[in-house]
């Protein structure tokens, strides 16, 4: 069975601007019961297929902060230190006309003093955007902190107060990213201390600091040697606890926010088969029941919706069951209503495939009513699954993207464009002796490719979340490729768990679609490999020239990915996207991209 002819979303063109106006989306609904198809399932009139979830948005970018929350204190951390380390060296070089110390060593001090100077106020000055403090710089600056504080310990003095300045650089860069410099750099400066200070205490250096210790006992001089590195390890060891607890409630927080967003996406579904249990009349007699349409007579009514019911039907000579979709009388004045509703029929009927719902008759009841005879299916649409499970593992998603690409390429070939693919619309038929099955539903929005049809002109159509980018932005007639990109939120959305595109209002939704990239998938679910991150960065391509060719060739991908074995041509594609528009990242609205979309 499939959906209403009117379930699908129906809106003016989006306007460029992602501040337009808009009005409050209602909840849309699908099936539970066994004999109704996810199809019909979205049944409500007029209602764009999205509940308000601008939670999930806030989550998303959550998580998002949550990824680079460390990186951006690392970098807030590194600009502050370089700041006083900088103001420091500039006092120091200041004061070195007046202050002693032989002048061998008052020339290593300036030397000194200059290189982490001018090295601190580098990293000071492009520490300004946090995403440029990256690993070699803060290994340059480290290497340059820990050299030059050996010559300023030993000129200030070995027994003097200056390695306590020597701690405070080594708890900065404890707390850091990298693990080697965190560790590295403490030990070279505990190491070197310890060494220096023994061969002075042994007298095999000479005490030439401004600061000198005389008359200090070996036995307290070897204690100093001993004890400052002490307390340089220790300032390293809390700094690299204080960094994995940060982590970890970081890692906390940020699946605790996956896990509401998954949620979230549940609860959407939730609302909508909510709604249509409100509105279905499942198993009782409608006012259609006993009547014929064709040659099948009415039974129960087993959906409603708000443009048309749909009641279990049997063929009266053969006993064949099936499903009988009809408009509502006060609906058959519609002309565009009904044109719509014929060529859901006829464009399916041209459908000859396993994985296509099967349309047995189109025609007129007596009293005029349209109806669409097809088969009756039992079972629930991917939408329902989703809800009970949250997810699918990717063997589960290959095995159901294998399918629904077989249904798909019948329909290239037949030259129809679906428009208007999602979880609600693949249904998962219950068979007699035979495995399940994934069947495509809904034609009523498609499109046969190169028709001047004029049911729609000036308006898209489709589900705002799995729209492709031409049909959210208009100006560009919808191909096999834009199959394709709703095809692949539907894989991301069973991935993952959430939708790709999620917002509190439809344009902003529609916004989303058509300039900006959902989050990583391997961000969101841990297990997902960079190529399958590939593949759908392919399929949801903003530029339909970008995407795969057909589901087919996705299909013959993901399976690839599910090996790590993804063809190289497709890898070095995917990456050339993904550096014009990284996951994540919104387009300028007067990029290539979006000229090419409008």
């Amino acid at each position: 069975m499939s959906a209403l002819p009117d379930d699908p979303v129906t809106v003016p063109r989006m306007s460029r601007q992602a501040s337009a106006p808009s009005a409050p989306s209602a909840p849309s609904s699908e099936s539970t019961t066994p004999d109704a198809s996810g199809g019909f399932a979205n049944a409500e009139a007029g209602a764009p297929r999205v509940v308000a979830m601008g939670g999930a948005t806030g989550a998303t970018s959550a998580v998002r902060t949550a990824t680079h929350a460390l990186r951006r204190e690392e970098a807030a951390r590194a600009r502050g230190f370089a700041r006083a380390a900088t103001i420091l060296c500039a006092l120091g070089l200041a004061a070195q006309p007046i202050l002693g110390g032989a002048t061998w060593l008052h020339v290593l001090m300036v030397l000194a003093l200059a290189a982490l100077g001018g090295t601190s106020a580098w990293v000071w000055r492009i520490t300004r955007d946090p995403f440029r403090y990256t690993q070699p710089i803060a290994r340059i600056f480290g290497a340059v902190c820990g050299a030059s504080s050996i010559v300023i310990v030993y000129y200030l003095g070995v027994f003097s107060p200056a390695p306590v300045f020597v701690t405070l650089g080594i708890a900065f860069f404890a707390l850091g990213d990298d693990k080697r410099l965190a560790i590295g750099l403490p030990a070279f400066c505990a190491a070197t201390y310890a060494l220096l200070a023994s061969l002075i205490v042994l007298g095999v250096l000479p005490d030439a600091g401004v600061m000198r210790a005389l008359d200090v006992p070996r036995e307290i001089g070897f204690t100093t040697a001993f004890m400052v590195p002490v307390v340089h390890l220790l300032a390293m060891w809390q700094a690299r606890l204080t960094r994995h607890a940060t982590e970890d409630a970081i890692a906390r927080s940020t699946q605790a926010v996956r896990e509401m967003m998954r949620r979230e996406a549940q609860l959407e579904d939730a609302n909508r088969d909510l709604d249509q249990l409100l509105r279905m009349g499942a198993g009782r007699a409608g006012a259609y029941t006993g009547v014929m349409a064709g040659k099948y007579v009415l039974g129960d009514l087993i959906g409603r919706g708000a443009m048309g019911e749909v009641y279990k039907a049997t063929h009266t000579t053969s006993g064949e069951q099936a499903a009988i979709k009809l408009l509502q009388q006060n609906m058959v004045e519609d002309e565009n209503l009904v044109a719509r509703f014929f060529r859901e029929g006829e464009a399916a009927s041209k459908l000859r495939a396993p994985n296509v719902v099967s349309i047995f008759e189109v025609g007129k009841m007596a009293d005029g009513s349209p109806y669409i005879a097809m088969e009756l299916l039992r079972g629930h649409d991917l939408a329902w699954h989703l809800r009970q499970r949250g997810q699918f593992s990717l063997d589960e998603v290959v095995g159901v993207v294998d399918q629904v690409a077989a249904g798909l390429e019948t329909a290239r070939l037949a030259g129809i464009v679906h428009r208007d693919l999602k979880p609600q619309n693949l249904f998962l038929a219950q068979q007699l002796r035979a495995a399940p099955l994934w069947k495509i539903l809904d034609f009523g929005v498609s499109r046969l490719l190169g028709s001047q049809g004029t049911l729609t002109q000036d308006q898209i159509v489709g589900t705002p979340g799995y729209m492709s980018p031409e049909q959210a932005a208009g100006g560009r007639e919808a191909t096999h490729r834009s199959d394709v990109f709703s095809f692949g939120v539907v894989v991301y959305r069973a991935l993952t768990g959430q939708a790709p595109f999620s917002a509190s209002d439809t344009p902003q939704i529609l916004y989303q679609v058509v300039y900006r990239n959902p989050q990583r998938p391997s961000e969101i679910v841990s297990g997902i490999s960079n190529d399958v991150d590939l593949v759908l960065a392919i399929a949801l391509a903003k530029d339909p020239d970008d995407r795969f060719a057909s589901a087919l060739e996705m299909a013959a991908a993901l399976r690839a990915a599910q090996k790590s074995q993804l063809d190289p041509a497709l890898r070095l594609h995917a990456r050339t996207l993904l550096a014009a528009l990284a996951w994540g990242a919104s387009a300028r609205e007067d990029d290539s991209i979006a000229a090419k979309s409008s």
